[in-house]
């Protein structure tokens, strides 16, 4: 695995141990609606810790070159942003000035103990759906990236744990409930996954 994607998902597991969500807000018509879940379950055994969050929001398209494939949109303040659709957005020329455009985000992470059998590295996956010729256009894509490692440090009095990778690299972490490091031991194995996901749909004026 490399230092990016190692960094990534214990960058995750801050976001789910520590307890900090921040979520950035695009162009909006209406605020963005913003839900999360927070699922913990600290059995008596092993502790699993997991957390969920999904904004919505909706923008206006004020103005679309359909040659040039730019699109402008607007939010309640009236600031305006643009973008070059890709290609592979398709049925572009059946959006129109007045759309509305619905943008659902999703990020989580799940941490959680796995058996000592369970070799460390990394494994990423996805999916991708879009429109039917002639429909609005919309999609959704969704991908994942999940890393075992291996605590090989636990300190109760900081209430943080030191995990390595299968290539050595070591990192702490502060733990959101101190309480989960008392149910886990040096050498236990955690599989942490991140997962993000994006859902697009175009409704008429």
């Amino acid at each position: 695995m490399n230092n990016k994607l190692f960094n990534i998902c214990l960058v995750a597991t801050f976001v789910a141990l520590a307890g900090c969500n921040k979520a950035e807000e695009p162009a909006a018509e209406k605020p963005a609606e913003e839900k999360a879940t927070t699922m913990e379950q600290a059995t008596a055994e092993k502790p699993a810790v997991g957390e969920k969050v999904v904004v919505t929001v909706e923008a206006t398209v004020t103005a679309i070159n359909h040659e040039t494939r730019e699109v402008t949109l607007k939010n309640a303040d009236g600031e305006s942003i643009s973008f070059i659709a890709a290609d592979e957005v398709r049925n572009l020329a059946q959006v129109e000035v007045g759309d509305t455009l619905t943008v659902e985000y999703m990020e989580g992470v799940m941490i959680e103990v796995v058996d000592a059998a369970t070799e460390l590295g990394t494994s990423t996956g996805g999916a991708a759906g879009r429109a039917e010729l002639g429909e609005k256009p919309g999609g959704a894509t969704i991908s994942g990236v999940s890393v075992v490692v291996v605590i090989e440090a636990i300190d109760l009095e900081n209430g943080t744990a030191t995990v390595k990778n299968a290539e050595g690299e070591s990192k702490t972490v502060k733990a959101r409930d101190p309480e989960n490091l008392k149910k886990v031991a040096v050498g236990d194995k955690v599989m942490i996954t991140f997962v993000q996901g994006i859902a697009i749909t175009v409704t008429e004026k």
